[in-house]
């Protein structure tokens, strides 16, 4: 089962998780954006191609966190 969350409260435990595997990742540039099937990080083309283990890491954040949160609708 999965919790209600606010778009805001995701992205600080996102960042707080990302910032768990290496200080760099904090300031990686991501957004929550709800989609049809809950929810997806989305970030620069800029940063994917800068820091591409950067982008391995929020992907692998992100399959965690989609199993224990969806969006809380406004």
């Amino acid at each position: 089962m999965t919790k209600k969350i606010s778009s805001t409260d995701l992205l600080w435990i996102f960042r707080e998780r990302l910032s768990s595997f290496d200080d760099r990742f904090k300031v990686a540039p991501i957004a929550i954006v709800p989609t049809k099937e809950g929810w997806e990080v989305v970030t620069s083309n800029r940063y994917r191609t800068a820091e591409p283990e950067g982008t391995k890491r929020i992907k692998q954040v992100q399959a965690e966190l989609q199993a224990v949160y969806r969006l809380a609708r406004d």
